[in-house]
């Protein structure tokens, strides 16, 4: 009898010892919980739920332990009589992307809920039935699965839609390919400005590589045919960082000889058409906030009697004093920023130098542009700058007209010009040091002004006749010129008017600081340029506007050489008379 009173006494005694013990464990706990769905919100039943984390040990020191459970009918699971800390869960499921969280906090007495979406294995693919007219250039491809016995697509990969983790991240969709057609007639035989984009026609292919690369393919042909054309490819990556990178090579086939017989000697055809090739690089990298430094080269060689060739480097410093006030200091071939559009990229890339002859060998002009240069802002909508320059000119191009009776004393010193009855003829070398200030300011956002002073050297008539190399005939003089610029749109037809006047004075036949020519879009003399876009077409995803270019509308700045004897005038000018119009088309 005592036996059994004894042991019920020893019993409850280690009831009541032990039930405060377990109930202190019970509210020391928390406990995991949480769904697993598919993208589409379903319940994932039998969905396996692995939780790594600390457990509890009889010393101070916690080791790691797994524990896993099955989500059931609604897809949801719990875990429970866990020590406070941080655990990790990875939800795994059959023919799903499995999903790792980490960094989960287990607090006392409370619940973690989490939820989980698990997306299907092959959620990017899907079986299409392409249409007969889908080309493989769409915007929507990536690779193509092919049958072993044809090149009919079974399997196409299309990338996801932009969901709002991409829209978190701040990662945009890559950006549309564009395409570009321009049909511009009569340009080669009307202007033959080096930097002007006058082709006849024009095909371009911009395609983005990422949000931060794209590749430009062009292809240019003259309103004559093949005699002149070009073939382009330019490569440029961290467009949208700090340190872009540009690659480009153009492939160029010539014209010297449009409808005029070539000089005597000089070979026919094989002076008439040839050969050239440009090939650059360009980087930009920033070495401090305040610091930028620009550098590459570039390299023309062209192919026609014999072979020439130049090499010019490209450097720029730009320093920023204050957010309003800038200091560059540049040097080598100049470089026009190709950030603007498709066709303005185009033109730069179908420009090649200036070629002339010297003693029947062909020369290719040279321009090592050397400056300093102070710009500063002046509110929100206008800036002055101040430069010093410094340029060296090796083969000066001169443009001009005249007979052959004309022309008999330099033979083997010009170069006939794809422009009715025009020459090029070598104007030597030369330097010319000078100052540049200018003032731009925009108007609101439907007109802008930019307004331009310059002093160095241009070449002028010489006061001899012409000699035996052809050179004599010019000579460098100091030179002032003022340049104005006036953009307009118009609201209602969007139809964009550019005007600009450059004065010379008279007798000059090369302009003064072509860099500020380059940069504030200012031709000699009179010009006017019209951009009108055109309606819609509905049946035809496009962009259409219609283009006409004048250059030198007035006829100025044609000045008559001196000749010995009885034998006629050359006249020399610094710009044709021309004119340029079409159409380009960019989709």
């Amino acid at each position: 009898m005592w036996g059994k009173r004894a042991v019920a006494v020893v019993v409850i005694a280690f009831a009541a010892a032990v039930y405060p013990v377990s109930r202190a464990w019970g509210t020391g706990f928390g406990r995991v919980a949480g769904t697993v769905t598919d993208a589409e919100g379903v319940p994932l039943m039998g969905a396996t739920v692995v939780l790594a984390g600390p457990i509890m040990a009889g010393s101070r020191a916690l080791n790691s332990a797994m524990e896993r459970v099955i989500t059931d009918a609604q897809g949801h699971f719990t875990v429970d009589h866990l020590i406070p800390g941080w655990y990790s869960l990875k939800v795994t499921a059959a023919t799903r992307i499995p999903v790792l969280r980490n960094n989960i906090r287990v607090n006392a007495g409370q619940t973690a809920t989490e939820t989980f979406v698990l997306s299907g294995v092959f959620a990017p693919l899907h079986i299409q039935a392409l249409p007969a007219h889908l080309s493989t250039w769409g915007e929507d491809w990536k690779w193509i699965l092919r049958t072993s016995s044809a090149t009919r697509p079974i399997l196409r990969y299309q990338p996801a839609k932009p969901t709002a983790t991409l829209a978190k991240t701040g990662k945009a969709r890559l950006p549309a390919s564009q395409k570009l057609v321009g049909l511009l007639p009569g340009a080669s035989r009307r202007d033959a400005l080096s930097g002007d984009p006058g082709y006849g026609s024009v095909l371009a292919y911009l395609r983005p590589l990422s949000d931060n690369a794209d590749v430009l393919v062009a292809g240019t042909m003259t309103a004559n045919g093949v005699s002149a054309s070009t073939i382009a490819t330019a490569f440029r990556r961290n467009i949208s960082k700090e340190n872009p990178q540009e690659v480009s090579i153009v492939v160029h086939q010539l014209s010297f000889a449009d409808g005029i017989l070539p000089p005597f000697g000089m070979g026919g055809d094989r002076t008439g058409r040839a050969q050239g090739m440009v090939t650059s690089y360009t980087q930009t990298r920033r070495l401090s906030p305040s610091l930028a430094l620009t550098a590459g080269f570039e390299v023309d060689y062209l192919t026609a009697l014999s072979n020439a060739a130049t090499v010019q480097p490209r450097i720029k410093l730009e320093y920023s004093v204050n957010p309003e006030t800038s200091v560059t200091v540049q040097y080598g071939a100049l470089h026009v920023d190709s950030s603007g559009t498709m066709l303005d990229r185009v033109g730069l890339l179908n420009a090649f130098p200036r070629v002339s002859l010297r003693g029947y060998q062909p020369r290719l002009e040279e321009l090592n542009h050397a400056e300093v240069n102070v710009s500063r802002k002046l509110g929100k909508s206008s800036r002055i700058e101040a430069a010093a320059y410094r340029d060296a000119f090796k083969n000066a191009a001169v443009w001009g007209f005249g007979d052959s009776r004309a022309l008999a004393p330099l033979e083997g010193n010009y170069l006939p010009n794809p422009v009715a009855n025009g020459v090029t003829l070598n104007g030597g070398d030369y330097h010319s040091t000078g100052f540049r200030a200018a003032y731009a300011c925009d108007f609101g956002k439907y007109l802008e002004a930019a307004v331009v002073y310059a002093m160095g050297d241009a070449l002028v008539p010489g006061s001899g006749p012409f000699e035996a190399n052809g050179r004599s005939f010019v000579r460098p003089e100091r030179t002032q010129s003022f340049a104005g610029r006036i953009s307009a749109t118009l609201p209602r037809t969007h139809t964009q008017l550019t005007t600009s006047y450059q004065w010379l004075p008279p007798g000059r036949i090369t302009g003064v600081d072509p860099y500020s020519q380059a940069e504030f879009q200012v031709q000699p003399f009179f010009g006017v340029q019209i951009r009108q876009p055109l309606p819609n077409i509905s049946f035809l995803p496009a962009h259409i506007e219609a283009l006409a270019d004048f250059r030198n509308l007035l006829s100025q700045g044609y000045t008559a050489s001196v000749q010995a004897g009885e034998q006629p005038p050359i006249l020399l000018t610094a710009a044709y008379r021309s004119f340029r119009g079409g159409f380009s088309v960019q989709f």
